[in-house]
């Protein structure tokens, strides 16, 4: 068994270095956050759980033939990273995603039903798919609290901020291992 989910990575070099330029900033003010290494940032389309070696075969050629081919047909989307916010009462903070949301979306509704009738693997009980970027977590046990409101004036300040392109293109079979220093994430391949 292993821990698997399907994504889209984020790969614009410039872009990269303008989140962790940003996530610097919030590393100073919540020393505790824990932030996505640059080589981990991704738009998650679905996250499987525990999945076997042959399941993950069969999804990998789903994935390539059914999104991949049919839904990209070679083209290359570019979106634009602009606008931070927090979810849970700043437990996780993320960057939001813009363009073309709609085939986003397609895919996301093309990879559940997929995912569903061919594997029986369950639907996420939420449709509307909110592209964002998770840049940071942070358990709120963990939260400093005594630089909360900065930390406020910090994702304010930034809620239109434009961190660049992202670039998509194709969906990726991701492969999980959880170690104590963070997770390590590798491309499934069959």
């Amino acid at each position: 068994m292993m821990r698997a989910f399907i994504a889209i990575e984020l790969k614009d070099p410039e872009t990269l270095d303008n989140i962790q330029s940003f996530s610097s900033r919030i590393k100073q003010n919540q020393s505790r956050v824990k932030l996505v290494k640059p080589e981990n940032l991704h738009l998650t389309i679905k996250f499987l759980g525990s999945i076997t070696e042959e399941l993950a075969s069969r999804i990998f050629y789903f994935l390539k033939d059914e999104i991949n081919l049919t839904m990209f047909k070679g083209r290359t989307l570019d979106y634009t990273l602009k606008g931070v916010g927090q979810f849970n009462k700043f437990t996780v903070l993320w960057i939001k995603m813009k363009g073309n949301i709609q085939f986003l979306q397609d895919i996301k509704e093309t990879v559940e039903n997929g995912l569903y009738t061919r594997f029986k693997i369950p639907k996420d009980k939420r449709t509307q798919f909110k592209p964002h970027l998770t840049i940071g977590r942070l358990r709120k046990e963990k939260i400093d609290y005594k630089n909360l409101s900065s930390l406020k004036n910090i994702i304010n300040e930034n809620i239109a901020s434009d961190f660049g392109i992202f670039t998509v293109n194709q969906v990726k079979l991701k492969k999980s291992v959880l170690t104590p220093k963070g997770p390590i994430y590798s491309d499934l391949k069959y």
